[in-house]
């Protein structure tokens, strides 16, 4: 894995490069990235992965 290292000198500086770092990515390696995120803070933390929960309902539909 290659990192990238950037020095910034102001906090607006940084929240730019942030942004052109982001836009720089295709939405595949966007979603990528923040699976992997989410990944390594499972770890870190220790909590367990948690899924979505799947949900189905009847909803009765009055009678017009």
């Amino acid at each position: 894995m290659a990192i990238w290292i950037r020095e910034c000198v102001s906090f607006a500086e940084d929240r730019q490069a942030d942004r052109e770092s982001w836009a720089a990515m295709t939405p595949d390696q966007r979603v990528a990235v923040v699976e992997q995120l989410r990944k390594d803070w499972t770890l870190i933390s220790g909590h367990p992965e948690e899924r979505l929960r799947r949900t189905a309902r009847v909803l009765d539909c009055p009678e017009r």
